[in-house]
């Protein structure tokens, strides 16, 4: 299989066909194989209304997820899109997501066919997804959007992110701004963490992250998929 560099591919410790979701003008890629495995979460159930901007946000929360696995090497967005439309109660696979976002093997997946399609399935709900750019880098504001989504609105965002820069990919992943695709179901403000859903399959699973370390390494030009009510 090919390998990719620099915003359009991986070089792993295994050679793998990757996946791309542009956010931005450049075309970062994303990754991960794998089958459906189940990650139980402890925490409540999804379906509250949002507090008023946050007012009454709770100080940590984790909603209950069901986690997947990247069905090819090249599923990443639609595998995290499908867990998160699994927490507005919308049932919907993951190569069902891939056709209707036109993600391919050489293409991937790109944000401008993704977005829509999420937004196909929220209209009737009363929600949609934006795709700001003001967490890159900052700690505060990417807390403030996270515990706003999970710990208000009871949803989980997908997240862009630069692969090897993953806590629990160092020294595993060859390359630079290799993009990929994960999900944000918990947090925790005293703590400053924030519990994620990676579908990579080596690597991948439940795991907490620091906000100032996942702040450090979203993808700028766009760097989740930020869930409000229409």
């Amino acid at each position: 299989m090919k390998n990719r560099r620099t915003g359009t591919g991986v070089a792993l410790t295994a050679a793998v066909t990757v996946g791309v979701l542009s956010f931005t003008a450049a075309s970062p890629a994303y990754a991960s194989p794998g089958t459906p495995t189940p990650t139980p979460s402890p925490s409540p159930s999804s379906s509250v209304t949002a507090t008023p901007k946050g007012l009454f946000t709770p100080l940590k929360y984790q909603l209950n997820l069901k986690g997947q696995r990247q069905e090819t090497n090249y599923f990443c967005v639609p595998a995290s899109s499908s867990m998160s439309l699994s927490t507005f109660g919308v049932n919907v696979s993951q190569s069902t997501l891939a056709k209707q976002m036109k993600t391919t093997a050489s293409a991937g997946t790109k944000g401008r066919d993704a977005i829509p399609v999420v937004n196909a399935y929220l209209k009737s709900r009363g929600y949609k997804v934006t795709s700001p750019t003001d967490a890159d880098g900052n700690a505060v504001v990417l807390m403030n959007r996270v515990s706003g989504n999970i710990g208000d609105l009871r949803r989980a965002p997908v997240l862009a992110v630069w692969m090897e820069q993953l806590p629990w990919n160092k020294g595993k992943i060859k390359g630079t701004r290799v993009g990929h695709a994960i999900i944000a179901y918990g947090y925790d403000k005293t703590a400053g963490t924030v519990t994620v859903y990676d579908p990579w399959k080596p690597t991948g699973g439940t795991h907490t992250i620091k906000a100032s370390v996942l702040a450090g390494i979203l993808q700028p030009g766009g760097n989740m998929y930020y869930i409000s009510k229409l």
